[in-house]
């Protein structure tokens, strides 16, 4: 493949990362309207991929692609799915116990611990750039966040690393799988699996709560609805532009997390956390900027 089409790949992959976390970051905040219309964190988690799966299911019968995943990748596709409800419980339970802006702080940790991971089994290069991205970034969310570490619950600081450890895990393994496999055929047997676990728990230990309002309905549906595409998005974003890049710009969340507060729901944005806006974006245009002699690895087939 050329220099120009890789750097266009690059491109199209940064910006299906950037907008997965735009799509997440509005879903998160009307899974909050859902709440409100009496609604709760388990029942949106419980059906949060059903969506994703039948979606693909259709997208790809009627492109004409096989369903079908060979054994050994269906296998580590429905392991990262059950993967998926242990750290989506997790980021709910550490969001229950901690403050809302300290919990997605400890969460966003995941973009190292991925760049860690790869880097570890030889997957990626660990370089000084996206380390230093890295750590301004995280530095710019403290900001922009407005995080006060006061009295912490210890139990919901485990969760938050949990549920970024398991985050990280699922886009280190999916790393390669995302590659060697058709992006969607993967995410559909993922959102399956995790589909499936999710209904299992909710028959033994579940508090199923669907919403009562117009209003909470119409949250609970767009919040999948842009779930689905977020996942989506973001999963082949990984295929283009691996794991460690994409995990990397779905920093933009929070961001837009602080911007949709300010918005939708009037509340106030300090000069402090305008900063941590600018050092965020800032970060993030630095660190995509390609550097000299990059290589991108790109997969053998697969549509676009």
């Amino acid at each position: 493949m050329g220099g120009w089409a890789v750097k266009s790949q690059r491109l199209v992959g940064i910006f299906l990362a950037l907008v997965s976390a735009v799509f997440f970051a509005v879903a998160n905040t009307l899974a909050g309207v859902a709440y409100q219309g009496g609604s709760n964190p388990f029942t949106l988690s419980a059906t949060r991929f059903i969506l994703p799966a039948i979606l693909l299911f259709f997208v790809l019968k009627i492109g004409g692609n096989s369903t079908h995943l060979g054994s050994r990748p269906a296998a580590i596709a429905a392991l990262l799915g059950i993967v998926s409800v242990v750290y989506t419980f997790a980021l709910l339970l550490a969001i229950e116990l901690l403050p809302v802006s300290i919990a997605i702080l400890i969460f966003y940790l995941f973009p190292i611990m991925t760049a860690f991971i790869l880097a570890a089994f030889g997957a990626a290069r660990l370089t000084a750039k996206m380390l230093l991205s890295t750590f301004i970034v995280f530095f710019g969310l403290n900001l922009a966040l407005a995080v006060q570490f006061g009295e912490l619950n210890v139990v919901g600081m485990l969760a938050g690393l949990v549920s970024a450890i398991g985050f990280a895990v699922v886009c280190s393994v999916g790393n390669r799988l995302m590659y060697d496999q058709d992006s969607r055929l993967v995410t559909m047997y993922l959102s399956a699996a995790a589909t499936l676990a999710m209904i299992a728990v909710s028959a033994f230990a579940g508090d199923v709560r669907f919403p009562v309002t117009t209003a909470g309905w119409t949250g609970f549906l767009m919040s999948h609805v842009l779930y689905a595409a977020a996942i989506i998005g973001f999963y082949r974003s990984i295929a283009m532009v691996g794991a460690g890049a994409a995990t990397f710009f779905v920093n933009l969340e929070p961001i837009v997390v602080v911007g949709a507060g300010y918005i939708l729901l009037g509340q106030t944005i300090t000069l402090w956390q305008m900063a941590g806006v600018a050092i965020v974006i800032g970060a993030l245009i630095y660190a995509s900027q390609p550097e000299r002699r990059q290589a991108l690895t790109v997969p053998s087939s697969e549509a676009v």
